[in-house]
């Protein structure tokens, strides 16, 4: 006998407190943002290999499975951004001077405002 004791736990224990099932759709969401990463590298040797190859794939892209692979990418890259600019102030909280800034403004300065930031930059920059 090892002298370890192991818990035994139900594969399904995420499903036991709603807490731990955002946690686990959270994590979710980045199988999705990695899937769609290697579809932008595949798009970017596509670019690499001539107009051509790339205007074939970009066709593919716009198939209707393409489309709703866009949209669930899409959904899980913001619910993964929205969920991330929550925990923040909670494992970093911001000080001023010895108060402490409500979680909710700390999100908004930490993650909501460059967010915003930087999207309104790209439309900017891509209607200009």
């Amino acid at each position: 006998m090892s002298g370890q004791y192991h818990r035994p736990h139900r594969w399904a224990w995420f499903l036991e407190r709603p807490g731990y099932m955002r946690f686990m759709v959270r994590e979710l969401t980045s199988f999705f943002v990695g899937g769609y990463l290697v579809v932008f590298l595949i798009t970017l040797a596509r670019l690499g290999g001539g107009e051509a190859a790339f205007a074939e794939w970009v066709a593919a892209l716009a198939s209707p499975g393409w489309m709703a692979a866009h949209i669930v990418a899409l959904v899980a890259a913001v619910w993964h951004a929205v969920t991330w600019f929550a925990a923040v102030p909670q494992a970093m909280p911001i000080y001023l001077g010895e108060e402490r800034l409500p979680a909710p403004i700390a999100a908004i300065v930490m993650g909501y405002g460059p967010w915003l930031t930087v999207t309104a930059v790209i439309v900017w920059w891509v209607l200009r």
